[in-house]
C-alpha cells in the first residue's frame, strides 16, 4: 500500500481534526441507526486515543462511535478516490453516507477502502465504530483467565497477561486521497540471483 502523497497524479486530504464521538455502552448503535449519524456528539480529537482526552472515560475500551463532514475537493469528481485510514484501534467498522464500505480488525496496519461509488460532491458523512475490548481471539488477547504462573495475572487491569494498556480509537491520520482512473495501486518486486 502506498502511502498516500500529492504530487501531478495523486492529491490528498487530511481528514483529521474535531470529529463528532459518542459511546455505545449498550451496543444498540447501529441497531439505533448511528451508522446514519448520531447528531451532536462529545468533540474529540483525530488523531488521537479517546482513553487520553476523557477523564472519566480513561479505562473504557468501547465500543465508540465517530463520525464527521466532508466535502469533496474540487476536480476530483472523475477519478478514483481512496479512504486511508493510518491506525484503529481494535476493530473498525466504516459507513460512508449510511453505506457499509468494510471491517478492518488489527490496531496497528494502515487500511483503506475505495470509495469512489459512495461519494457525493458535498455533506458527505463518516461515521466509524470502534471496539477496543478485550478477547481471546485478538491481539492482544484479552479477559483469559490468567494461568497461575502469570506474572501479571490478577494484578492489571484490564485483566491480561501483558503489561501495557490497550489504547482505543482512531491513533492516526484519516485521509482521503484520489488517483486517475488507471493508476498503480501495487508494486512488486520480484528478485532472483544467479551464479
Amino acid at each position: 500500500m502506498l502511502y498516500p502523497q500529492t504530487n501531478p497524479y495523486r492529491q490528498v486530504t487530511d481528514l483529521s481534526g474535531l470529529w463528532d464521538f459518542r459511546f455505545d455502552p449498550d451496543k444498540a448503535g447501529e441497531q439505533s441507526g448511528w451508522h446514519l449519524g448520531f447528531g451532536s456528539g462529545r468533540p474529540i480529537a483525530v488523531p488521537a486515543s479517546w482513553n487520553d482526552q476523557f477523564e472519566g472515560d480513561r479505562d473504557n475500551l468501547g465500543p465508540a462511535w465517530y463520525q464527521t463532514h466532508f466535502d469533496l475537493p474540487w476536480g476530483w469528481e472523475n477519478k478514483k478516490v481512496f479512504l486511508r485510514f493510518a491506525s484503529v484501534n481494535y476493530l473498525a467498522d466504516v459507513w460512508l453516507n449510511g453505506v457499509r464500505i468494510g471491517q478492518h480488525e488489527g490496531g496497528h496496519l494502515p487500511f483503506e477502502f475505495d470509495v469512489t461509488q459512495h461519494l457525493k460532491r458535498e455533506a458527505n458523512l463518516l461515521v466509524v465504530r470502534v471496539d477496543g475490548e478485550l478477547a481471546p481471539d485478538r491481539v492482544p488477547p484479552g479477559n483469559v483467565p490468567p494461568a497461575p504462573q502469570d506474572t501479571f495475572g490478577n494484578m492489571n487491569y484490564p485483566s491480561a497477561s501483558f503489561d501495557f494498556f490497550p489504547f482505543c480509537g482512531i491513533h492516526r491520520p484519516v485521509h482521503l486521497y484520489a488517483v486517475p482512473q488507471n493508476a498503480i495501486r501495487d508494486l512488486t518486486v520480484v528478485t532472483d540471483i544467479q551464479g
